[in-house]
């Protein structure tokens, strides 16, 4: 069978499992199973078990599950909202101050956990009703939020930015420092962008003021809320750029700094453990089986001689390199609405790096590169997840109302994504910074 024959057939048949409505794990072990014993027989399910074995006895694993109860304690325990509370004591009667505030908790947030779906419905939440009462408009009001919530993924601790390290063979913790720096210019963009609006339209997102809270008062609830989480942050990122620490250790760390600043602030009750526990564990299973499927995923991609045949067909063709690199993305953004990011990572990753290396790029900046394209596959019309996330907090909210407060957030990402694959040292100076 012809190279392109068994690649078309691996892929069609995954794609033919989901349109049935398979889940995304058993796709790919239903995939596995069909052409590994199709392929190789009784060995094809040795290696299927191998594979499974081999890939989640891996120690570097451990920060996605890690993260993610991080990430569950703080936001089960409340400590996320007072963070959100005292940063709104800070902003004075300015335009677009909720937009701002959406902005400005999303980046905290999502130093704090790697979820960009539990983090958008969190802000949904909280700050669209108070937008609505303020007359903010949709755009103002349902965009910057959407923007926010799907900074997890590109600001440490990100879940998915571990996975992409794993799956792609790179430094997990030069990733997850390269990807500070993008994080940083959405969440400037998204503010730029607040700031153009409300100059153009002032009744988009009326001023209004509320009583002013007391310098002194402000400066304690910082020191209270602020402050601790800084020290969780450093835990998290500053350990792993000053080579202290792995980033498996890193992890753990601030895992422990959340129990223990939950139980400072005394929420830290069983009820709350155990809710954690119980979440992380059923969202760690599916991640993880994920993971194991893929493994073989590869290996299937490797027999056939699709991953040699497609890096000799992509350097051969008669174009510049950096097109291929844009045709990659353009792939990754059609792909990542219907399929979802983790299965989006698994699917095109095991394809792409080696393409991406034959042609002399840096597998870290092309992946800095993705996980924006993953997060703007996130929030893009028709199959973005966050939007029927959005929709399905605000039910008397049209959804093309909510797609059309999404294209200057989409517009944004773009232009934050365009940046990046022109000026690599973006992404690639802060990782050359970081002490062995």
């Amino acid at each position: 069978m012809e190279w392109y024959t068994a690649f078309l057939l691996l892929i069609g048949t995954f794609f033919f499992f989901i349109l049935l409505g398979v889940p995304v794990v058993f796709a790919f072990f239903g995939v596995n199973i069909i052409y590994l014993g199709y392929f190789m027989g009784d060995a094809g399910f040795e290696l299927l078990i191998d594979g499974v074995y081999g890939s989640l006895s891996v120690f570097v694993l451990l920060p996605i599950t890690l993260f993610i109860l991080m990430g569950e304690v703080l936001f089960r325990t409340g400590i996320a909202m007072k963070m959100i509370n005292t940063l709104d004591t800070w902003m004075g009667a300015i335009p677009g101050r909720l937009s701002l505030l959406a902005i400005g908790s999303g980046t905290l947030l999502a130093t704090l956990s790697g979820a960009s779906i539990g983090t958008t419905a969190m802000l949904i939440r909280t700050l669209t009703p108070v937008m609505r009462e303020r007359g903010y408009s949709t755009s103002l009001s349902i965009g910057p939020l959407l923007g926010s919530g799907g900074l997890a993924i590109m600001i440490p601790p990100s879940a998915l930015g571990v996975i992409l390290a794993v799956v792609a063979s790179v430094s997990v913790g030069k990733l997850l420092i390269a990807i500070i720096i993008p994080g940083i210019m959405l969440a400037l963009a998204y503010i730029a962008y607040v700031v153009i609006a409300c100059r153009i339209n002032p009744d988009a997102a009326p001023r209004y003021s509320e009583e002013t809270v007391p310098l002194g008062e402000r400066l304690v609830l910082t020191v209270k809320y602020i402050l601790p989480l800084s020290i969780i942050i450093f835990l998290v990122i500053g350990v792993v750029f000053l080579g202290i620490a792995t980033p498996t250790e890193a992890a753990a760390l601030g895992t422990a700094g959340a129990f223990g600043l939950a139980a400072c602030y005394g929420q830290l009750t069983w009820a709350v453990t155990r809710e954690a526990l119980i979440s992380t564990l059923r969202i760690s299973v599916m991640v993880l089986a994920i993971l194991a499927a893929s493994k073989a995923f590869t290996q299937l991609l490797a027999y056939t001689g699709a991953t040699r045949e497609l890096i000799g067909w992509a350097t051969a063709l008669p174009i510049p390199p950096i097109w291929i690199i844009v045709l990659m993305h353009l792939i990754t953004l059609f792909l990542g609405g219907p399929i979802g990011g983790i299965p989006l990572i698994m699917m095109t990753i095991p394809i792409f790096i080696p393409v991406v290396m034959a042609l002399g790029y840096d597998p870290i900046w092309f992946c800095v590169a993705m996980l924006i394209n993953v997060e703007l596959a996130q929030i893009t019309p028709p199959f973005g997840v966050l939007l029927y996330v959005a929709k399905g907090i605000l039910r008397d909210t049209s959804m093309g109302a909510i797609m059309r407060a999404a294209v200057p957030i989409i517009i944004c990402n773009l232009i934050v994504m365009a940046l990046l694959i022109a000026i690599p040292a973006l992404s690639l100076w802060l990782p050359s910074q970081m002490l062995e």
